[in-house]
């Protein structure tokens, strides 16, 4: 069995490069645009590869299950598992996500907060198809 965590992996990852943005150069937004649309392609393909080698497609239960323990004195837990559902979920919004980059191409107002913005949104995506937990569910609906 393997406990790499792969699908906090695929939550956290648009949000961190999203942190990048604003160090980039600010002569234009062609750098930015390139960046966010290389992480969603690359996200993409992370989430392509992981549920093509590392999901089991004929066991319909919880899978690549991850529990941590994250506040305490409240018992919240950063748990995320995905089942035969969210699979088809993940997919698609690491499919819709991308394109809706490319779609966004001509945004030239602000483009570094709506291009970490939309990375941001791609995480709060991906973990709440993720998540197995009620109060984590919400916090991912909230972002």
């Amino acid at each position: 069995m393997n406990h790499f965590p792969w699908l906090t992996i695929i939550v956290l990852f648009p949000i961190s490069a999203g942190l990048v943005i604003p160090f980039l150069p600010s002569t234009g937004n062609k750098i930015i645009r390139w960046y966010t649309l290389g992480v969603c392609l690359l996200e993409f393909l992370l989430i392509t590869y992981i549920f093509c080698y590392h999901y089991q497609f004929n066991d319909h239960l919880i899978q690549l299950k991850e529990d941590y323990n994250w506040i305490s004195f409240i018992n919240f837990h950063w748990r995320l598992g995905i089942d035969g559902f969210s699979i088809g979920l993940i997919l698609l919004t690491g499919f819709i996500t991308t394109l809706a980059t490319l779609a966004a191409w001509p945004v030239t107002r602000n483009p570094r907060l709506f291009y970490f913005l939309m990375l941001a949104m791609y995480s709060g995506q991906i973990g709440l198809f993720a998540s197995q937990d009620i109060l984590l569910f919400f916090f991912l609906c909230g972002s």
